[in-house]
């Protein structure tokens, strides 16, 4: 699944009610791990991960193509 969020509505807490209720409903469905991949850099992505208790587990570099260019991709993982 991917999110993406309106520059418009940044900074609203809408990623971290989004967030909340995902991992909630994952840890009803018995999910035993949450697995989180980031286009860099992106701090307020890494941060609003980070908040949810995800630590980064792996760094790609130029593994994928955005916005007409080669970027790196991290990945973070939960336990839940």
């Amino acid at each position: 699944m991917t999110v993406y969020l309106d520059m418009n509505y940044a900074g609203r807490g809408l990623g971290s009610k989004l967030y909340a209720e995902l991992f909630a409903k994952l840890k009803e469905l018995g999910i035993h791990v949450a697995i989180g991949g980031i286009s860099l850099p992106n701090k307020s992505s890494v941060a609003l991960h980070e908040k949810f208790g995800m630590e980064k587990v792996a760094h790609f570099k130029e593994v994928g193509y955005k916005f007409d260019q080669w970027i790196d991709v991290g990945f973070w993982q939960r336990m839940l």
